[in-house]
């Protein structure tokens, strides 16, 4: 395999539902030179048997396979340690890929040399049907979300980036050099995009975003312990700590 302009990093565990749809929508890209890269994060579903399909199926899917479940912060990091192209897309095991994403992306990546992390406007997409492996799982799409500047004072105040889907980001290999995903409570609260994102606006890097959708988000109610999200969040910007000297 010739070596990749892109590589997708998609962590995993117990992703039977919608994987195969994911990795379908990495395969159908318009750019080929690609890698998939799926992190295999201790699953004891039917992932492992969905891997072993798609590699059969296409050779720039390769796999990653971890014993034990760590987290999806070091299912990413370790999926970008084995990462071979300049440019990284990030992906989750249940959001799907349009077929120009790594295209579009690219180019705009040659037009504004300057940007260092891209993203793009989003659709949502709800769940439905029955969840049968291998069978298409594209859900009903519920909004549009836009992607707008990163500016660092409005995340201060609203606690929110603005980057619609960590699904529709993409990023050169080198920012990951220095910044990492987050463990612990920032992975375990799924807020370690969120904190990767604070983390390279910190060390300089350069948002950018795409306004054209690129990404379907795949919409999931999930628990979660919103109070606590707020209170890291607010720490992490100084909010809170202000808040008291005042």
């Amino acid at each position: 395999m010739k070596t990749p302009k892109a590589s997708f990093v998609i962590p995993v565990y117990n992703g039977q539902a919608f994987l195969a749809e994911t990795i379908q929508s990495c395969i159908d890209q318009t750019q080929e030179a690609i890698e998939i890269i799926v992190v295999n994060d201790g699953s004891t579903d039917a992932t492992a048997e969905i891997l072993a399909h798609f590699q059969k199926l296409d050779e720039r899917v390769r796999v990653v396979t971890l014993e034990k479940n760590g987290g999806r912060s070091a299912a990413r990091n370790r999926g970008i340690e084995e990462a071979k192209s300049d440019f990284i897309f990030t992906l989750d095991a249940d959001d799907i890929c349009l077929p120009d994403r790594v295209e579009k992306t690219l180019k705009f990546f040659k037009k504004n040399p300057g940007a260092d992390i891209v993203y793009s406007d989003c659709n949502n997409i709800d769940v439905w049907g029955d969840l049968i492996i291998f069978q298409d799982q594209t859900g009903n799409q519920m909004d549009h979300v836009p992607a707008t500047p990163f500016n660092i004072e409005t995340v201060k105040k609203t606690l929110n980036t603005y980057i619609p889907c960590h699904s529709g980001m993409t990023a050169k290999k080198s920012v990951f050099d220095k910044v990492r995903y987050s463990e612990g409570e920032w992975s375990d609260l799924c807020i370690d995009d969120w904190k990767w994102q604070i983390d390279a606006h910190r060390a300089g890097f350069r948002f950018a975003p795409i306004n054209r959708v690129l990404v379907r988000y795949r919409y999931i109610p999930k628990k979660r312990d919103e109070e606590r999200i707020k209170a890291l969040k607010e720490a992490e910007l100084g909010i809170a700590k202000e808040a008291v000297a005042a």
